[in-house]
């Protein structure tokens, strides 16, 4: 969907960030959200320390990330003499890498993931998509925000066109991308 469409909403209500203000959400599982760019990071810690409280905040063990902790630096590729200064001299890029890289290591069963691939270069957007194939192989459910169509055509299942705040479309990938393409086309033909 458009911008303002819901989509962010969406994912914020299945996070349980906001409430519905009718109907109900009913979760089955543990749910990771990558839906506003480093959230949980507190800017005046290290990556150090906003791994070890943003693994918290996403319910993981302190004693697993310890354990883990080599292998989330080394998945954010952020250099380690940069894990130890402050998140507040990060770049947007190197914020991205290290929330997706806690993220990834937080064995979600619901994953969702708002936009945040559109940060950073072309080959950690690589690495996040195959870390994120991988999951699905693990039969991960990944809930999947993008205006990629090209993206949304390679890796969903299924998707939901969204249109002011209601479901327009749900279903195969192909039709619901093409509606959502004629619609925009179409709306720029009459603005001319």
């Amino acid at each position: 969907g458009k911008n303002g469409a819901g989509k962010s909403t969406l994912l914020k209500l299945i996070a349980g960030v906001s409430y519905p203000t009718k109907g109900e959400i009913r979760i089955n599982g543990k749910v990771v959200p990558l839906i506003e760019l480093g959230a949980g990071f507190h800017p005046e810690l290290s990556g150090k320390e906003n791994i070890f409280l943003n693994g918290v905040i996403l319910g993981i063990d302190e004693k697993y990330l310890v354990e883990k902790f080599s292998e989330i630096v080394s998945f954010s590729e952020i250099p380690m003499d940069f894990i130890f200064t402050p998140v507040k001299y990060y770049s947007s890029g190197m914020f991205m890498r290290l929330a997706f890289s806690v993220a990834v290591f937080s064995k979600p069963e619901i994953l969702l993931v708002d936009e945040i691939l559109a940060v950073g270069d072309i080959a950690f957007q690589k690495k996040c998509m195959d870390k994120m194939n991988e999951f699905k192989k693990q039969r991960v459910t990944i809930v999947f925000v993008s205006h990629g169509m090209e993206q949304i055509k390679r890796f969903c299942e299924k998707v939901i066109y969204l249109k002011d705040g209601g479901v327009e479309f749900f279903g195969d990938v192909e039709e619901g991308v093409g509606r959502y393409e004629r619609e925009i086309l179409n709306a720029k033909h009459q603005t001319f």
